[in-house]
């Protein structure tokens, strides 16, 4: 093997001992390190792999107390050394003494100071005060010590006591900790009186309660660069707390509204059908629902729980799929074969047809067609919405037809589609369902719902005391007063409080002052700590299977997590689940991992829900969410990516651009090189096209995305990128009609078409004939687009989705450009076959550009529609592309539609003979549309809405205005190179001008033009306006373009032709 090969060898297997090191098998990474060391003896990087450490410890907010005998150095130059060890001896006993007593944790001895643990290896809900009592202890048992050492040999003996809590890094293995905590407790205890002890703000803030402090001024001790606050212990207070779960206490009037509404829904004449209740986390919500699950399920009613996950606030209609899941049965471990018919039994128990269901629900499973089932026949917003309608028969159904109940569990986390779900719920509601929300304050409370609101207040002093007589009837009143003052009358508090354990609702860390009880609750034993880890970094819930492949624990699993449910840090759950009783619990959990644990853990969680579910599809966006935090920054692109194709399939185009946006933020972080770069440049082609799909291609990052593919590309060794990247630069030149670009364009690709891409050579000729007809070369364009029609039919790409980035198909595109170009024969019936062909065309293709395409083929058809003067079926038609392009919401569209709308109705306007002002308004209107299309560089077709605009004008008696409007056209049409109308505008031109001879040699002109460019409708209209002039001076020529042009009397030029020539 060559130095090259072995390199590559070498790297590979290091890349995979990387890979086998973050899901955990150390074994494997070990192996494969010896490997590279039989290679390339001396390798750092394989060195490291094995000498890698097996045990990690834990990131805690440890409360440490240093002991120090004051000025030892004098008192050991006064006696001799045997009676100074003996001194030292009985001092050191009586701090192990009493520090044992307190069960704190003599870490480490630095000469005569001791370093002492409280909260390791036992954790208690009061470590900081048992620290400082124990430091008052101290200094009294050696000032005792003291006395009797100044009375044998005159010595006096004393020590200083510092306690400081703070984040250190704790080894459990070497029995240390490390971190600056550790530095600053010794600091605090320098600047204690002798005989005393003195305290950290961080430690007064937790210990206020239970002792007397006095806040000495800052001091500046050695290493700190800034003054440290400190607080001299006076004197000591009891205080005890005792607890137990939280029953529901209090909140009589919302009580009250649950009972009478449930009644009138139970009896079918509910006209309130929902309530909300909100407030700060740990108030009583979810209490309040539970409330109402139970009065529903005590009197036979049906209830459905929608809850919210903080992990998939932006997954769509996330809520219905945990719903979903559950009731069909549906694991991390069902295929997505298992899934289908999973769910088509759930679908025909709860009596919905699974023909017209299944294929909008199996999207919100992660189902795709691939595994049983064609999809839904519509795309965009249609398909968005027909989705929510499906979930919200389901939810519906699942009711049964009875009296009923929904909860929606944290609305705050709901996503978009969840929300409109809840208000389709809401608004849909007869009297025999009752809805009950629940959440944070946020926006959703800002919706216009038909619902009561409840926000929920603090208890008073009075309800906060019967919370805590009902959990513990034998609570003391200072013990009662104590639980007041700490929990400001948060049940949740209350709770935890009384039973030595709580929570907070602060989602940024758990607070200083609950911190200790949480960590007593979880940390009951050693081996719980892996579990809970690896079970915090899954999230708030999770399976079994997940948390066993997952967890670093090398004890049983199943044991630990009984474990944990008898200490209420799980909640008891079904089927092989898990979950933390808190929020908070699991925040506390993960923060015990160190970074580098927490990499490891979401490695593993990335690996197993890719690896470990069998044939089931897993949620891409939780496993990018994973990979991103472990820093495999590589396969986070990856899943994104992925991610983003979910998001095409249930048709939310903007929901894949921020997934994209997301790989393209991660990928900075990979190995530079050219891997990576050809990875940047697809992706950022993909977003531009979802952008300009969606939006224009003006929009967004679409332009700087195409330009920075472009750098890229420029500097060889990407020819496939390169020629995506030109394919996709049409999409920006074409509706900026910057044809004489997009031309030269064209012309450059055609040079780079490989075997390897006979295709492109007819998307090529494609776009070619839809550029050459906006140009105005219509023969030309038609020997392009026709050539590209047979090959396309002949010929088509390895992967549909990346083969060509324009957003205008090309089968779609020749079509459409061919039916145009049939127009202009005349031949109005193979326009519409043609377009008909396009619309057929359109189906087959995935989101956005199907949406995109059938925007633009309707466009088509309302132009031939007012080309031909059939303005009825005109306005049918732009009533339905408005109608189509809200519902795809693609936004470039929109505004197209409204265009055609307004032009529709303008030329109706002047075909009924409308008056001046009338028809003054609709050229106003259009122009508006025209104008900021113009502002926005979408100027692709816009000269022929001002050809409208002028007519309207002229006929309403305004010929300076339309002069202006239509020269401003032409000036335009020749910027830009877009010549397709200029015939049309200057007939149009010719009607403006008073004098008959100027305005024949302007006909004339148009003639000329019209001629030139193969278009026999424009060559009829111009003589038709030139025999007003010249009248049957004009009949030969007139036969002649009748003779020429394929139309029938349909046309109303033929029409009137037919007529003088008659």
């Amino acid at each position: 093997m060559g130095p090259g090969g072995s390199g590559l060898r070498i790297d590979d297997l290091l890349d995979r001992a990387v890979r086998a090191i973050n899901r955990g098998d150390r074994a494997t990474a070990t192996a494969l390190a010896g490997q590279v060391l039989l290679v390339d003896h001396g390798n750092p990087d394989a060195e490291d792999l094995l000498a890698a450490s097996t045990n990690h410890g834990e990131i805690r907010r440890l409360t440490l107390m240093f002991v120090d005998l004051v000025d030892s150095t004098v008192l050991s130059t006064r006696v001799e050394p045997e009676t100074y060890r003996a001194l030292v001896g009985r001092y050191r006993d009586e701090v192990v003494r009493l520090v044992n007593h307190y069960e704190g944790h003599i870490s480490s001895t630095k000469g005569d100071g001791l370093l002492v643990m409280f909260g390791h290896p036992k954790a208690h809900e009061d470590d900081a005060r048992r620290a400082v009592t124990a430091g008052l202890d101290i200094t009294r048992a050696v000032s005792r010590l003291g006395e009797r050492t100044q009375r044998r040999f005159g010595l006096a003996l004393n020590v200083r006591v510092g306690v400081h809590r703070g984040v250190i890094y704790l080894d459990p293995a070497e029995d240390d900790v490390y971190g600056f905590a550790a530095n600053l407790v010794q600091r605090i205890q320098s600047l204690a009186e002798p005989g005393s002890v003195a305290v950290s703000d961080a430690v007064a803030a937790l210990v206020c309660n239970a002792f007397e402090l006095a806040a000495c001024a800052p001091a500046r001790v050695k290493g700190v660069e800034e003054p440290v606050s400190y607080h001299r212990v006076l004197a000591e207070r009891s205080q005890a707390l005792s607890s137990r779960a939280v029953p529901l206490v209090g909140r009589e009037q919302e009580r009250a509204w649950l009972e009478q509404a449930w009644q009138e829904t139970r009896q079918g004449r509910s006209t309130r059908p929902g309530v909300a209740f909100h407030g700060e986390p740990g108030i009583g919500k979810t209490r309040l629902a539970h409330a109402a699950a139970e009065l529903a399920e005590d009197t036979g009613g049906a209830v459905v729980e929608l809850s919210g996950s903080p992990l998939h606030a932006d997954t769509g209609l996330y809520p219905v799929r945990r719903l979903l899941e559950h009731r069909c049965g549906i694991t991390r471990f069902t295929d997505g074969a298992e899934r289908l018919r999973l769910l088509e039994a759930e679908l025909q128990a709860r009596a919905l047809d699974p023909g017209s269901t299944m294929p909008l629900l199996a999207p919100i499973l992660g189902v795709g067609p691939e595994h049983g089932y064609h999809p839904a026949a519509a795309e965009g917003r249609t398909l968005y919405e027909s989705i929510g309608a499906a979930a919200h028969r389901y939810v519906s159904a699942c009711l049964g037809g009875r009296a009923g109940l929904v909860i929606a569990e944290d609305v705050h986390w709901f996503d978009p589609s969840t929300i409109e779900l809840l208000n389709s719920i809401l608004s849909s509601a007869d009297g025999e369902l009752m809805v009950v929300l629940t959440g944070r304050d946020g926006p959703w409370l800002e919706i216009d719902w038909p619902i009561t609101y409840f926000e929920l207040r603090a208890f008073s002093d009075k309800e906060s005391d019967a919370l805590i007589d009902t959990l513990n009837p034998t609570v003391s009143d200072t013990q009662r007063a104590a639980v007041r003052h700490r929990c400001d009358g948060i049940p949740f508090y209350i709770e935890h409080v009384v039973a030595g354990l709580n929570g907070s609702g602060r989602d940024e860390q758990v607070p200083e002052a609950l911190y200790e009880p949480l960590l007593a609750r979880l940390h009951t034993r050693r081996d719980v700590v892996p579990v809970v880890e690896a079970a915090a970094v899954i999230g708030r819930s999770g399976d079994l299977a997940l948390l066993r492949s997952v967890s670093t624990s090398e004890a049983e699993i199943d044991p630990v997590v009984d474990q944990l449910v008898q200490a209420r840090v799980f909640e008891p759950t079904r089927d092989e689940r898990w979950q933390f009783r808190h929020e908070l619990l699991r925040e506390l959990a993960l923060e015990l991992a160190p970074p580098s644990l927490q990499r490891e853990l979401h490695a593993r969680v990335a690996h197993a829900l890719v690896h470990g579910a069998g044939g089931a599809e897993p949620d891409w966006r939780v496993v990018a969410r994973h990979y991103d935090a472990a820093e495999r920054f590589d396969d986070a692109v990856a899943a994104y990516r992925k991610a983003c194709v979910d998001a095409r399939r249930r048709g939310a185009a903007m929901e894949a651009y921020g997934y994209l946006t997301n790989a393209l933020d991660r990928l900075a972080r990979c190995e530079p090189g050219p891997r990576r770069d050809g990875t940047e440049i697809a992706i950022r082609l993909e977003r531009g096209f979802l952008i300009g799909a969606a939006h224009g291609s003006m929009s967004g990052e679409g332009p700087a995305d195409f330009e920075q593919c472009l750098q890229m590309t420029a500097s060889g060794g990407y020819d496939d990128e390169l020629y995506a990247t030109l394919t996709a630069l049409l999409s920006y030149y074409v509706p900026r009609a910057d044809l004489r670009r997009a031309h030269a364009l064209l012309d450059s690709m055609g040079g780079r078409i490989t075997r390897d891409r006979p295709w492109s050579h007819a998307a090529i000729q494609s776009s070619l004939g839809s550029v050459t007809w906006l140009e105005g070369d219509f023969m030309t364009a038609r020997g392009h687009l026709q050539q590209a029609l047979d090959s396309l039919t002949a010929v088509q790409p390895r992967d549909p989705d990346t083969a060509w980035w324009g957003n205008t198909d090309p089968i779609s595109g020749a079509l459409t450009y061919l039916a145009m170009t049939d127009v202009l024969d005349g031949e109005l019936d193979r326009a519409r076959a043609k377009l008909a062909e396009s619309v057929r065309h359109c189906e087959s293709l995935g989101f956005p550009l199907n949406a995109f395409n059938r925007a633009h083929t309707y466009f088509t058809q309302v132009w031939v529609a007012m080309e031909a003067g059939q303005l009825g079926d005109a306005a049918v038609l732009a009533v339905e592309m408005r109608r189509f392009t809200e519902e795809s919401g693609l936004d470039l569209w929109r505004m197209v539609a409204a265009a055609q709308h307004n032009t529709v109705k303008g030329l109706a306007a002047l075909g009924a003979g409308a008056d001046p002002e009338t028809l003054t308004v609709r050229a106003q209107k259009i122009a508006r549309f025209v104008d900021g299309s113009r502002m926005m560089q979408l100027n692709v077709y816009l000269t022929y809405h001002d050809g409208v605009i002028g007519r309207l004008l002229c006929a309403a008696g305004r010929h300076d205005q339309a002069r202006e409007r239509l020269d401003m056209s032409l000036h335009h049409a020749k910027d830009t190179g877009m010549r397709f109308n200029d015939a049309e505008l200057i007939r149009v031109r010719a009607h403006t001008l008073t004098d008959l001879q100027a305005r024949r040699d302007t006909l004339a002109a148009a003639l000329d033009l019209a001629h030139s460019q193969a278009a026999p409708l424009f060559e009829m209209r111009c003589l038709l306006d030139t025999f007003d002039i010249d009248g049957d001076a004009v009949r030969p020529k007139l036969a002649d373009a009748v003779c020429r042009f394929a139309g029938d009397a349909r046309w109303p030029e033929v029409a009137r032709a037919e007529q003088i020539l008659a």
